[in-house]
């Protein structure tokens, strides 16, 4: 069954398992885009590809999310340059050389833009091994408020909480653990 559009959007920024049924069923719906490249990009692997996938729907999720994806494409268009970027970034790590994609160059790409998105990005792989650190439970906690947009009651039925204010009060605690390891980490 296909989805339309503005459901999938729709359902992904409720948040919550509305979001989380939405991305899963955007992911199933496109995956063809993973398992037809393989003509496209033959240097990468079966797995590059399905990786470079996942990481076009995450991306896709934050974009619409972020207000960025304005509608000008369809989801189906969009989400076939994300993940064709990401096959491209694949292709360049693998081959240490330059691949060139004219979707990749920005009209006008500074130098701060460059830098910034590395340092997103070294801090995002900080603060996921940091999670890892704090155990299953706050990792749950976070990664289901602040990724997945559940609300403190859905997450302590899915988790065996008491009630919202339990998951609250875990959230706080684990926030500032997740604080102070990262703290300690970058000094």
């Amino acid at each position: 069954m296909q989805y339309a559009d503005d459901y999938l959007i729709a359902e992904i920024q409720a948040g919550g398992g509305r979001q989380e049924k939405a991305i899963k069923r955007l992911y199933e719906q496109y995956f063809h885009l993973a398992r037809t490249s393989r003509k496209k990009y033959r240097t990468l692997e079966e797995d590059d590809l399905v990786t470079a996938y996942n990481s076009a729907v995450i991306a896709l999720r934050r974009q619409l999310l972020t207000g960025v994806f304005r509608g000008e494409s369809s989801l189906a268009t969009y989400l076939t340059r994300i993940f064709s970027n990401k096959c491209i970034d694949l292709l360049r790590q693998k081959s240490g050389s330059r691949v060139e994609s004219i979707e990749l160059v920005p009209e006008k790409a500074g130098d701060d833009d460059i830098l910034q998105h590395l340092v997103q990005s070294d801090q995002i792989k900080n603060a996921m091994h940091h999670l890892q650190l704090l155990g299953e439970v706050c990792k749950q906690i976070l990664l289901d408020s602040e990724y997945w947009g559940y609300s403190s009651e859905e997450i302590a039925e899915r988790i065996g909480f008491s009630n919202a204010n339990s998951v609250n009060s875990k959230k706080y605690s684990c926030l500032q653990k997740l604080r102070q390891m990262m703290t300690n980490s970058s000094s």
